[in-house]
């Protein structure tokens, strides 16, 4: 674990696009905005003067919650308009290339201690997913995989996991790993895991205890080229460094 600073509000996002060579640093501060921050690289973000030299990205429409991604040269976030959409935004060119409407009814904050958050969107060694909730079965959290390329829905899941006290999730090779926490912040922990491999079971997973800190993650970004999540706590940046074990040796 390493914590690198203290930006922001208490909510907020930050990562890196895993498919480009690029250190670039994306913040999303707060749960509603329409304004991204850029800077060169980590060190820079560390920085005490960080926001008056970053460069900022000025998007069409605010985003909603912190389930947002940078991934393959391209922005995707959340946006509320009546329905929940995926906005597909190209940072070479500054314009949205492509929206759809997220085909799922009724959906509800997918995770219990974070209700600003209805769509999560992540990505592993497979792709981009989308973790999310919806009425009809309203007690756990359910996973889908997108395409990238047309934001179509390839498949959903629904899993066992419980909304009930999660505050953020993440997925890694496939498996979706929820992470839960109390109302009175004490100490994360991954709880459930979901496999759509079927190859890992989740009574066969460990239960993983973050250390203590502040308060508890309004978002975690895990990026598969490093093998490490970026995870926003109480408004302190913080970064852990992921072990992997192959599924076989769970």
């Amino acid at each position: 674990m390493k914590i690198l600073k203290r930006f922001g509000s208490t909510a907020g996002l930050w990562t890196k696009d895993p498919l480009s060579n690029s250190e670039k640093i994306y913040v999303f501060d707060g749960t509603s905005n329409d304004t991204v921050y850029v800077f060169p690289r980590t060190r820079e973000f560390t920085l005490f003067s960080a926001t008056r030299k970053a460069a900022r990205i000025k998007l069409p429409y605010p985003w909603v919650g912190t389930g947002h991604l940078v991934y393959g040269g391209y922005l995707y976030y959340i946006r509320r308009h009546g329905t929940f959409q995926v906005i597909k935004f190209s940072l070479t060119n500054k314009t949205i290339v492509d929206s759809s409407v997220f085909p799922a009814e009724e959906q509800i904050p997918v995770f219990g201690l974070a209700s600003y958050n209805y769509i999560d969107l992540g990505a592993d060694e497979e792709g981009i997913w989308a973790i999310y909730a919806t009425q009809e079965n309203e007690k756990n959290i359910a996973l889908a995989k997108l395409d990238p390329t047309s934001l179509d829905i390839e498949q959903m899941w629904d899993t066992p996991c419980p909304r009930e006290n999660a505050e953020s999730a993440f997925v890694i090779c496939g498996a979706l790993y929820v992470v839960y926490n109390t109302r009175l912040p004490s100490r994360s922990r991954i709880q459930c895991t979901f496999d759509v491999s079927g190859s890992m079971a989740s009574e066969d997973a460990a239960q993983v205890y973050f250390p203590k800190r502040y308060g508890s993650h309004s978002s975690m970004k895990y990026n598969p080229k490093e093998r490490q999540i970026y995870a926003w706590d109480d408004g302190y940046q913080i970064i852990y460094r992921m072990e992997m074990k192959k599924k076989s040796d769970v």
